[in-house]
């Protein structure tokens, strides 16, 4: 296999292009660079990406509840099953097309 090296050498970039460039590569220096220049890396979350933190954690705090609840009534004996709930759930699962025959699917 030939490789040619292709040199644009003759091509000008448009001051655009140039500026654009050098912002991008400015903000690499600086991003690697830590806000206190010691190089260390840095990492700064926005307020949304906190938010969907909080609300992942109580999700996973209420869902811990929920089993914990169910675990004390089926080892009491007291736990009964919605028959009705269930089988609508089966159902509509399969309808929508998330039942599978336990196999793993083709790619």
């Amino acid at each position: 296999m030939k490789i040619d090296k292709q040199d644009n050498s003759g091509a000008v970039p448009s001051t655009a292009a140039k500026g654009a460039a050098d912002v991008k590569s400015g903000d690499r220096r600086d991003a690697a660079r830590g806000i206190d220049g010691s190089g260390s890396d840095h990492a700064e979350l926005s307020g949304l990406a906190g938010k969907i933190s909080r609300a992942v954690s109580q999700e996973a705090t209420a869902r811990a509840a929920k089993v914990e609840r169910l675990r004390v009534e089926v080892a009491e004996g007291s736990y009964r099953a919605d028959a009705a709930a269930t089988s609508r759930a089966i159902v509509d699962e399969s309808l929508s097309g998330g039942a599978t025959d336990g196999r793993t699917p083709k790619k």
